[in-house]
């Protein structure tokens, strides 16, 4: 009798050089059997010449493959004497420049977020992939663009894995599980579902992530 070996097995975070200090850079992704060409080519320029290797596992359940792959790789961060672990969350139609990795690096180390993600748009919308939320709750519909010039981070309640740092020392105190789709009240899945990457960022706030 056999077991499946991990994810990770084999593949070491890479090292990468910060103001703050060196850190260890990994990748996790969750992918459908098929996928886009650009993204391909992509993530090679973008990951490849800082020594990053996608950790990916292939599935038809989005939120259950990334789970299992960011739990292997924070199960097998061992070693205290180590530089801190960053794990680089990519989707598998994610776009981005060959610099991108240092500069949302820079961003994160140099920040208090345990999450950061680049900003986003919407597919079909000319909106963001985040939210914002004011003092009494309510949800923040527009922002000037200066607040984003003069801000390198900024926090939001809500954001996405399309490209997006996450800091392995706070998911292991995050409780499972971190994807998890919950139908409205209705019990249906359209205006006031929570999908499973919604899940994900309501439940890192409460862990004061």
């Amino acid at each position: 009798m056999g077991a499946a070996t991990s994810a990770v097995a084999g593949i070491k975070p890479a090292v990468l050089a910060t103001s703050s200090g060196p850190v260890r850079v990994a990748c996790a992704m969750s992918v459908p059997r098929l996928g886009w060409q650009d993204h391909m080519f992509c993530w090679a320029r973008g990951l490849i010449p800082y020594g990053i290797a996608p950790i990916r596992l292939e599935g038809a359940f989005w939120g259950q493959c990334l789970e299992r792959v960011l739990s292997d790789l924070i199960e097998a961060d061992t070693d205290e004497s180590q530089p801190p672990l960053w794990i680089l969350t990519l989707d598998y139609d994610t776009i981005f420049e060959a610099d991108a990795v240092p500069r949302l690096l820079t961003y994160a180390v140099a920040s208090e977020f345990d999450c950061v993600a680049a900003l986003q748009m919407k597919r079909r919308t000319d909106e963001p992939l985040f939210t914002m939320k004011g003092e009494e709750g309510e949800t923040i519909k527009q922002v000037n663009r200066d607040h984003f010039v003069f801000h390198n981070v900024i926090p939001v309640n809500t954001a996405h894995f399309g490209f997006t740092l996450l800091r392995a020392s706070a998911l292991k105190k995050l409780p499972h599980p971190w994807f998890l789709g919950v139908p409205n009240g209705d019990g249906r899945w359209g205006e006031g579902r929570i999908d499973d990457d919604i899940h994900f960022w309501l439940a890192a706030q409460k862990a004061e992530m």
